[in-house]
């Protein structure tokens, strides 16, 4: 076995290094190479989105540098550097309707991907939206980073004078926020800024990021933003700037889901966290972080306040509150 090994080991750091240098090779290039429409994930922790247009994406390597053009479906469709890739994109834009129509940028959360956007992102889209459903790295640079790449994307949004308009989870009410501090960019002077929903925001931090960064390797798991949320860079952040509405979870007993956390929770941000002065509305749903972007009524709720300003005047996200539950045991 170990023969094998020994023989093994240095093929395959030979292939790898092969493949990291083709694709350091594809950084520096200023034309497309050639491809094979291979099926993709669409990007996790290692891709952050340059572009996106009609549900296709230019996305960029965040260790190697090189660019991939990917299609509705993931699959991708073209790959080399960032120019080419970007020009290959505004190709396929010129066939794609419904630049004049207005946007909704949706930003997932810390280790998330869009995917977990997909249930809020379609029900936008069902309303007329066009949505830009943004995949960022989220756990591999920081919030001001972060608010580049965003702004970076709007910069390049088709048309003028388009209303834009934000759904957010978790983190990506504070990447919104430190982007809509970025007056100057480009994209402010050709647009307007509309409306904002943020579900569950930790708009004034987090006890839980606080005591994860004492543990030995979560604040490397989780990256920038994890120690930032913890260290008071939300509460350091300006608001919006533009009506915005706060969509929390929580058990409605007030006690919450985590025992850490003290009052109500959706087992990682207490809903007192989650509120920001200004704001036009404050909701509370019954459900848990990490599933609280795919409840009906968060989503409907999401889609009544960036119509018409207000939230729906029945059901649970009406009330305010979550339905009360039982007392448990802490």
């Amino acid at each position: 076995m170990r023969p094998v090994l020994s023989r093994a080991i240095p093929a395959l750091l030979g292939v790898a290094a092969l493949v990291g240098g083709a694709h350091a090779v594809a950084a520096e290039s200023d034309r497309l190479l050639p491809n094979l429409a291979l099926p993709t994930l669409g990007g996790s922790q290692l891709w952050a989105d340059l572009a996106v247009d009609g549900g296709w994406r230019v996305q960029r390597h965040v260790w190697t540098g090189h660019a991939r053009l990917l299609d509705g479906d993931n699959v991708r469709r073209a790959w080399g550097s960032k120019a080419a890739c970007l020009a290959a994109l505004r190709d396929h834009g010129k066939a794609v309707e419904g630049h004049g129509r207005p946007v909704v940028v949706v930003l997932h959360g810390l280790w998330r991907t869009r995917r977990s956007m997909s249930s809020l992102a379609a029900s936008f889209r069902g309303a007329g939206y066009e949505v830009i459903d943004v995949t960022y790295p989220s756990a591999r640079a920081s919030i001001k980073e972060h608010a580049a790449q965003v702004a970076g994307i709007l910069d390049r949004l088709s048309g003028s004078d388009r209303e834009v308009s934000f759904v957010t989870h978790s983190l990506g009410a504070l990447v919104t926020r430190q982007l809509l501090a970025r007056e100057r960019d480009a994209w402010r002077g050709r647009h307007r800024v509309h409306r904002a929903v943020f579900i569950a925001p930790p708009n004034r931090g987090a006890r839980l990021a606080e005591i994860g960064r004492k543990v030995p390797l979560l604040p490397w798991i989780y990256g920038e933003p994890m120690r930032q949320i913890a260290g008071g860079f939300a509460r350091e952040l300006a608001g919006p700037g533009i009506p915005f509405a706060t969509i929390a979870g929580g058990c409605g007993d007030g006690e919450g889901w985590n025992p850490l956390i003290p009052g109500d929770d959706d087992g990682v941000v207490a809903v007192a966290e989650t509120r920001l002065r200004g704001a036009a509305g404050e909701l509370v749903v019954r459900r848990l972080h990490t599933t609280i972007m795919k409840d009906p009524a968060a989503i409907d709720a999401a889609v009544e306040f960036i119509q018409r300003g207000v939230f729906p005047a029945s059901g649970a996200a009406a009330t305010g509150t979550a339905p009360a539950a039982p007392k448990r045991s802490r």
